[in-house]
């Protein structure tokens, strides 16, 4: 009966994978064996082992020092959001110069090379007091922001881009949207950027979630210091309508 030579180097390979052990009881044989490369002569099985055992090393210390990067982005990420919190709890003055210093924080501790800060709330809602941040029609532009109910990162229209920075356009290339919420108010903060990348759609939006708490809070607790409460004749939210 023939012998199936694809069957028995079936059972060869899985008898080796079994006993990895089998090469150093028989020493002499791993001198012998040759290895084909694609690019070189061939090599010896130890020669060829050592190789793999160096690029995978390489591999596996490229991907330690990308996590090592990541690690201390992170870490710098929390420092700034951490010195965002004190900066909104030693903030002074009236809700006017709260929403100045938030986009002041932002710009110097995030590096943003432009920064807009948009609400949009019903007159009972007692913003009055700061109409040059009351802008509905620009927070209207942004309705897929509040309906996916967390921050997005990407390149801005020409329209969002023109509406939110006028003359600032071309320090936007690329634009994190945080929504913002309260009560019965919502607005909209958004950190641009003239990198292209740097706010590209696949980059994390952790930090951007904790920037959004963080200031919605703020804005909220300074309007309930100021005496301002929910008026009964209007819904707990206005968010999505």
């Amino acid at each position: 009966m023939p012998l199936d030579d694809s069957a028995f180097e079936a059972d060869v390979v899985a008898w080796l994978r079994d006993h990895p052990e089998f090469f150093i009881r028989y020493p002499e044989l791993v001198e012998t064996l040759r290895i084909p490369h694609p690019c070189r002569p061939a090599v010896s099985l130890l020669e060829y082992q050592n190789r793999l055992l160096r690029e995978r090393s390489q591999r596996l210390h490229d991907k330690l020092l990308e996590l090592v990067d990541i690690a201390r982005d992170n870490d710098r990420l929390a420092e700034r959001v951490q010195r965002l919190a004190l900066g909104l709890l030693d903030a002074r003055g009236g809700l006017d110069e709260l929403l100045h210093g938030v986009k002041a924080i932002l710009r110097d501790e995030f590096k943003a090379d432009c920064v807009a800060l948009c609400l949009a709330a019903p007159p009972a809602a007692g913003l009055s007091a700061v109409g040059e941040w009351l802008r509905p029609d620009v927070v209207g532009l942004f309705d897929a922001v509040f309906r996916a109910g967390r921050p997005q990162c990407g390149r801005l229209s020409l329209e969002q881009a023109a509406a939110l920075f006028s003359e600032g356009v071309g320090d936007a290339a690329s634009a994190a949207l945080i929504p913002l919420d309260g009560e019965i108010w919502h607005g909209l903060l958004v950190v641009g950027s003239r990198d292209a990348n740097r706010f590209h759609p696949g980059v994390g939006t952790l930090f951007l979630e904790r920037i959004g708490q963080l200031v919605s809070q703020a804005l909220q607790a300074r309007l309930l210091a100021k005496g301002w409460r929910v008026m009964p004749d209007h819904p707990p939210s206005i968010r999505g309508g």
